[in-house]
């Protein structure tokens, strides 16, 4: 039997517990601020509007061009593909690219973050720009499953598909599932998500491999409200860990698929490049040997000569 001073000991360590929860979650959404038409305009850049909100995006290269939208993933906005554009526009691509609502400097919507939003996104910026289809979509990480859900609903919209580090076939969440919980969920999100989202690179920073500015462009974002909310609320309702059904009906298209992927890629395995080629059976897969889940920027060079390669083929000739 508990004596009684051990039980008031108890109470009030488990008072102090909750009160650090609730402290730091507080804490935490003050030094948040609002991401609104007059920050986006000290921010600068282009802004495209569409019924789920405005998305922030570059276009760069010939306007007549043949047409490449690079789709970032999960947690890093559209400054991760900033090595590798100049690369496509000076081969004579038209190159555009944008953040996902909730990251970068696009509005914040409630959501949910699912895959009707994400298949909006691309949609909208095709109609918005008034792009000339068909294009090539190239998708890092959750961007790979963006464009295969996307081609799937819209084959006749694409000339090719590039993945690079592709989701899709990670397997079962696992620990995810109880991490995401209602209140479990905002509070570890609200707490913690900037600091293991940005994780990456900084990573990447400490190795010497990308500049320390990359980092600074992450924490700009991270500042504004919304952007932790839109990857819990991705997690809970886009279903990036098995997308196989949705990669299925891609390969009984004629759409030509290409897919970069580091040996050492530690979030999305690269043992899935085998179910994938299962799944697609055009698929074409160029293993980059030891590379991690970051080649996109980690080894931005040789991820753009092989998007090239790819453009150029036969098989992605436009």
């Amino acid at each position: 039997m508990i004596k009684k001073p051990l039980k008031s000991v108890i109470g009030w360590l488990g008072i102090l517990t909750f009160s650090a929860i609730i402290i730091s979650y507080v804490v935490a959404i003050t030094k948040l601020e609002d991401l609104n038409r007059k920050a986006q305009k000290n921010i600068g850049g282009l802004y495209l509007p569409t019924e789920q909100g405005s998305l922030s995006y570059t276009r760069k290269g010939p306007v007549n061009a043949p047409v490449i939208i690079l789709v970032n993933g999960f947690s890093t906005p559209k400054f991760v593909w900033e090595q590798i554009t100049p690369a496509l526009v000076k081969e004579g691509y038209q190159v555009i690219t944008f953040d996902h609502l909730g990251r970068g400097f696009s509005d914040r919507p409630v959501g949910p973050y699912d895959g009707e939003l994400y298949r909006r996104e691309i949609s909208d910026v095709i109609t918005g720009l008034a792009l000339n289809t068909p294009i090539t979509l190239v998708g890092y990480s959750m961007g790979g499953a963006n464009v295969i859900d996307y081609a799937a609903s819209y084959p006749e919209q694409i000339n090719q598909l590039i993945l690079i580090a592709s989701a899709g076939y990670m397997g079962d969440p696992g620990s995810i599932k109880w991490l995401i919980k209602p209140m479990i969920g905002e509070w570890l999100a609200t707490v913690f998500g900037t600091y293991y989202a940005g994780a990456a690179i900084q990573s990447e920073i400490a190795k010497g491999i990308i500049p320390k500015t990359m980092y600074e462009q992450f924490q700009k974002q991270a500042i504004f409200k919304g952007y932790t909310d839109s990857l819990l609320s991705t997690l809970r309702h886009y279903p990036m860990h098995d997308m196989r059904h949705r990669y299925e009906i891609v390969g009984k298209t004629n759409i030509p698929v290409f897919a970069l992927w580091g040996t050492a890629d530690k979030v999305t395995p690269y043992s899935g490049a085998k179910a994938m080629a299962n799944d697609v059976p055009q698929l074409r897969v160029e293993p980059i040997e030891g590379g991690s889940h970051n080649i996109t920027y980690a080894q931005a060079q040789l991820v753009a000569y092989n998007i090239l390669i790819a453009l150029q083929s036969p098989e992605g000739e436009q």
